[in-house]
This record gives C-alpha cells, structure tokens and sequence, in this order.
C-alpha cells in the first residue's frame, strides 16, 4: 500500500528545508504545498499567505524551470538526473547556473537543450518531440479463448471470509497508518499555533485578543492556528477509533468461523485458439 502524505507534512518539510538553506528541495516541496492548499476547500487564508510567502522566498533562492512537451508520458531529466514525466504538475527547480535538459520518449527522438538559470529567473520551453523513424505498435497475437470454469462449492465457501479477512486487516492497517500521519500532523501544526500565540503575546501582550479592540488580523490567523491544530487532533483520534474497531471486528470474526478443509479435486479445461484446440487438465488428490 502506498501513501501519499497530506500537503501539510510537504509544507512543514518545505519550512525547514527553507531554514537549512536547502533551497531547491524548499522549493519543489513548497511547490506543490501551495498547489495542494489551494485545491483544498478546509485550508485558512493564513495557511495560504503563510505559505505563498514561503514559496516566493525558496524561488528567489533558485532557477525555474517549466517544461512543457506536446507528447504525454515523456520523461524529464536535468542534468542527467530524472526529475519527472509529462505532463509535469509543478515546475523544475535548480541551482543557479548551467544545465542540461532532456527530454526522453520511446517513441521520439530525444531532445536536448542547456539552459543557464540565475537566482530567482524562470525558462519556459514548449517541445515538440519527433517520431522515432520505423515505429510502431506491436503486432497482435492471435485471441484464445478460455471455457468458463464453474467455481468449486468448497472455493466458494471459502472465498468470502478470505476477501473480509484480507480486507478488515487493510482497513485496519490503513486507518492505523493514517492516524501516525495524522498525529504527525496535528504536532507540527499545534507547534505552528503555540509559535503564533507566542508572537501575538510579545507584540500585542498577553490579553491581546480578548480585549475590546484586538488586532485583527493576528488575532484571526491565530484562532485558525488553533483551529487547523484541533482538526488534525481530531482526525488522528477517529483514525485509531476505526483502526482498533477494524482490527478487533476481523480478529472476532477469524476466530469465530473457520475455513472448509480442502479436498483433492481435478479440474479440466477446454482451451479454444485461433488455429488449434484441446484441454488442460489440473489438480490434487
């Protein structure tokens, strides 16, 4: 099972990459950070002003790159690392300097081009790439067709409480997996919420927001702070409810039904081809 972190942990990795003066990694991180936010509909005005500031800081550290080809599927590489495939979400990010782009297709001529990147500069390229000369698609192999086979009483049987075995084991492995994500979340945003009271209290004092007229805005991107931390609290906590529910309905109903014992059993298959027939004969005793 893969999974795919959620905008915030790129976010957070972005932050501190933008500290350690790792600015190109800063940057492809925050790239898609800012992208990310943007599509989500439960992301705050400051988590978006928070983070586009961060974005522009890490690009002025760097060269972008936006690569554009007309042919899907091509892969990208910049100085004969591979950096991705058309067509790209984001934009590529270097150091400043000289660099060698290629752009690769089984099917096209491969394209090369350098380019020469300052701090903060963007290259736009739209490619066309070329037929390969002699390409083309494989042949056909001629179609077999298969006989149905009507499934075993006993296999029949059985196959239900594997599939919700198999699948209450997942869902209990997912939900766990999701709620360690999670907690890693709610962490770094509570820590981000307890930096921003802190910045309210030594500029505004510490009954800032409770007086009759505090500031506004601190006081707003604050209560978001706060807000986007117990989200992320929440979320990590019903993940570990389902995970357990999950688990302990599958360990109860393994233990609670048992598989058919197996038989020796033959089965016989007529196989039809294009050109030739005959039959496949399997099993135990």
């Amino acid at each position: 099972m893969s999974l795919n972190p959620h905008y915030t942990i790129r976010g957070n990795l972005g932050a501190s990459e933008l500290k350690l003066g790792r600015y190109r990694d800063a940057a492809e991180h925050l790239a898609r950070y800012v992208r990310e936010m943007a599509e989500d509909a439960t992301s705050t005005a400051a988590e978006r002003r928070r983070g586009a500031a961060m974005y522009a800081e890490a690009q002025a550290k760097v060269g972008t790159l936006v690569v554009r080809t007309d042919v899907d599927g091509a892969q990208v590489f910049v100085d004969g690392a591979l950096r991705g495939q058309t067509p790209l979400a984001d934009p590529l990010f270097v150091e400043p300097g000289t660099h060698t782009i290629s752009v690769r297709h089984e099917d096209y001529e491969t394209k090369d081009m350098t380019v020469q990147l300052s701090a903060g500069g963007t290259i736009e390229n739209g490619l066309e790439l070329t037929k390969r000369a002699g390409s083309a698609p494989p042949p056909k192999l001629p179609a077999t067709t298969v006989a149905p086979l009507a499934r075993d009483p006993e296999e029949h049987a059985r196959g239900p409480r594997t599939a919700l075995l198999i699948g209450g084991a997942a869902t209990a492995g997912a939900a766990a997996v999701a709620g360690v994500v999670f907690t890693l979340v709610a962490n770094a945003t509570g820590s981000d919420a307890e930096e921003l009271r802190d910045a309210v209290v030594r500029d505004h004092g510490a009954a800032a927001c409770s007086r009759a007229n505090p500031p506004s805005a601190a006081c707003a991107d604050l209560k978001d702070a706060f807000a986007v931390h117990r989200r992320w609290t929440n979320a990590a906590f019903w993940s570990f409810v389902g995970a357990g529910a999950a688990g302990a309905g599958t360990l109860i109903y393994g233990l609670s039904t048992k598989p058919s014992a197996p038989h020796g059993r033959v089965r016989v298959t007529p196989l039809v081809g294009a050109d030739s027939v005959g039959i496949s004969v399997a099993g135990t005793l």
